[in-house]
């Protein structure tokens, strides 16, 4: 058994001990779908990603408490891990009155902006956007992330991450605005990657009775070049009833003078608070390259 497959059973072993003394949970969710692309072949895949997740909070008093956050992200339909990290998150963290300290493997304050929280399908299925981050990074290694207290809806976000000395890498560092009440949500992010990219980046949602209108723009320059992203992102959604949604989508992404657009259309019903059937289409184009479209039919199934 490898180290990994060691600490996963490891940590599922000592959620019954670890409960006696602070509130553990896992959670999680599995999300499989039919896929078929033209040109391409039908696909058993999955339409958002599936994860397993071990929580951890304990009460300190005085209205301080300490928790601990670890996402891993896998594979259903082989059962491999993902590419990438073992740990998709992985953090510690301190809040109270003074605010969020949290440290490690997490969000960078760009994320605040262009996240999944500002896209009407929270970036899954084939429907969803190709590009919001115009080629910035939305979670950092090594990071130390400051979130101030709510006032007046709005509250900040600090966020560094340290280069450690890694080559090619500069000491990653930025901040988000974040604006919440009632039906409107706001956000404004700026930030320096540790890949030495520069990222402004907004995000909006409004939801009004049974209506949903979101949005995200994102605009990216490599520090001391010329290589330029920028990306625009308009979605909206519709509850034909109180289980199920009609999502329309619509992204822009250009890269340098080369231009890539989605057109993406859907429906998403919950058969029950944990589980939900969906379907989707869309329609990608970009400059120089063949039209590509997808069809779409998943079960997603929350624990």
């Amino acid at each position: 058994m490898q180290t990994h497959q060691k600490l996963a059973v490891a940590l599922a072993a000592l959620l019954p001990f670890g409960a006696a003394q602070a509130q553990v949970s896992l959670t999680g969710r599995i999300d499989q779908s039919v896929v078929k692309s033209s040109p391409g072949v039908w696909q058993l895949t999955h339409g958002s990603a599936n994860r397993i997740i071990f929580k951890a909070e304990d009460d300190l008093g005085d209205g301080m408490k300490a928790y601990s956050y670890l996402q891993h992200r896998f594979l259903g339909d082989t059962g491999q891990p993902r590419s990438g990290p073992f740990w998709y998150y992985s953090y510690v963290g301190i809040k109270g009155r003074f605010g969020d300290v949290r440290l490690g493997h997490q969000k960078s304050p760009l994320d605040d902006a262009t996240g999944s929280d500002y896209e009407v399908w929270d970036g899954d299925t084939v429907a969803s956007s190709y590009s919001r981050i115009a080629g910035g990074q939305k979670i950092w290694d090594n990071a130390v992330n400051y979130t101030s207290p709510v006032l007046a809806g709005f509250s900040i976000n600090v966020g560094v991450s340290p280069s450690e000395g890694v080559a090619k890498t500069v000491r990653g560092q930025g901040f988000s605005l974040i604006y919440e009440k009632g039906g409107l949500s706001a956000s404004l992010s700026t930030q320096r990657s540790p890949t030495n990219v520069q990222t402004n980046g907004i995000g909006g949602r409004y939801t009004f009775d049974k209506f949903r209108l979101l949005g995200t723009w994102a605009s990216s320059t490599r520090v001391g070049g010329s290589k330029k992203q920028t990306d625009l992102q308009l979605s909206a959604g519709y509850k034909l009833t109180p289980e199920g949604e009609a999502r329309v989508l619509y992204n822009r992404s250009k890269l340098v003078n080369v231009k890539t657009e989605v057109y993406g259309l859907g429906y998403f019903h919950f058969l029950s608070k944990r589980t939900a059937l969906y379907a989707s289409l869309s329609d990608t184009r970009a400059d120089n390259a063949a039209t590509v479209n997808a069809y779409q039919l998943g079960v997603r199934h929350s624990f």
